[in-house]
């Protein structure tokens, strides 16, 4: 195979309206930003990632970040691996969370699909992964903290939209009896057969979460997610050796490290890396083989188009995050056919911008 040759990148900021806002402890959120990432390149392939870092106000920092660590790389052969190692060394001087870390994760994921598409097979196939075998996934993109009396309805309604068999709920509401009450209206719309995910959203104080998840620990959550703030490994620890219920963190580990860090502590019973701050597609494997190595099940944190081809390549694939909400910018949105997300057998991540969307919700990053 012939090299081929990065020559430049394109950035572009959109922020996007959410079909159903988001309601959560960290705050209410009626749109998500996202940077559109498109790597140039000597031959007529465009390998193109996105990344979404919740404030818009982050986007020309990342943006410049990106570039920044692009400019050492242009004219030279697209080497994913290379990159992410050179890259992350480079972030020494910086810190290797934060800012950084998400643009050089923008620019892997982007590589990486740049690589695939010269050898024209999906990403998973680059490292003999299939992409037919069946990847269950959850919808998160509802069940925030809205009046009890509605979550019912919208139960039922986010299960029909993929036959999806299992639902994210929030909580950590006013106190337990009203997250069982919340707990059971889901069971109530959706059906008594729905696997029901958790997450507080790091509401609590150790205390109060240790009170909290005993109080919920007989009632059936698949998981309790991020009881308290994701960095506090040795409390995490305590709330795991008393709680029965599965306990999962990972959407804020900044690279590989930190995932190794909280295994070693004991601090969770599974993980759910975020495809932006674990570092990108190289990050993500990495963090994989450790998991494997501890024997911990992995889910996806958003992101679900790559993410789904990174399910296929991860020992201990658990469950996928689905969200549509970057499906507007997406010519052809994964879909979810019997609760599983199904990856096109396209090049790369099958990824193409629906450029009259991205320039509707186009946003100033210079």
């Amino acid at each position: 195979m012939t090299n081929i040759i990065l020559k430049d990148v394109k950035i572009r900021a959109v922020n996007v309206p959410l079909k159903k806002p988001i309601v959560a402890h960290l705050g209410k959120f009626e749109s998500w930003p996202y940077l559109c990432v498109d790597i140039i390149t000597n031959e007529n392939i465009v390998g193109k990632s996105y990344i979404g870092p919740y404030l818009k106000e982050y986007l020309p920092s990342i943006a410049s970040s990106i570039r920044v660590l692009i400019n050492n790389y242009k004219d030279k052969p697209i080497e994913p691996y290379t990159f992410y190692q050179q890259g992350m060394q480079s972030l020494s001087l910086l810190g290797f969370k934060g800012i950084a870390l998400y643009g050089l994760a923008a620019i892997d994921i982007a590589l990486w699909d740049a690589f695939a598409k010269k050898l024209k097979k999906p990403f998973a196939k680059l490292f003999g992964g299939s992409i037919i075998n069946p990847i269950k996934s959850y919808n998160s993109r509802g069940l925030w903290l809205i009046e009890n009396e509605k979550i019912a309805k919208e139960a039922e309604s986010l299960r029909r939209e993929g036959d999806f068999k299992a639902l994210k709920l929030r909580i950590g509401r006013e106190n337990h009896k009203k997250d069982i009450e919340a707990y059971k209206e889901v069971l109530r719309g959706a059906g008594s057969d729905i696997i029901i995910m958790s997450d507080f959203n790091q509401c609590f104080t150790t205390k109060d979460a240790i009170k909290r998840c005993h109080e919920l620990d007989n009632i059936g959550f698949y998981w309790f997610e991020e009881p308290i703030q994701y960095n506090f490994l040795e409390d995490m620890k305590k709330i795991c050796e008393e709680i029965k219920t599965p306990i999962t963190i990972g959407e804020n580990f900044h690279g590989p490290k930190d995932a190794h860090d909280a295994l070693i502590k004991k601090s969770c019973d599974m993980i759910m890396p975020d495809l932006m701050r674990i570092g990108g597609v190289s990050g993500w494997l990495k963090t994989a083989s450790i998991a494997e190595s501890f024997n911990i099940e992995v889910s996806t944190h958003l992101f679900p188009e790559v993410s789904a081809h990174l399910m296929c390549l991860t020992p201990t694939a658990e469950w996928l995050e689905w969200v549509d909400w970057a499906n507007p910018i997406l010519q052809e949105p994964y879909k979810i056919k019997n609760g599983n997300i199904i990856i096109p057998n396209k090049p790369g991540f099958g990824i193409e911008w629906d450029d009259a969307v991205i320039s509707k919700y186009n946003i100033d990053i210079l």
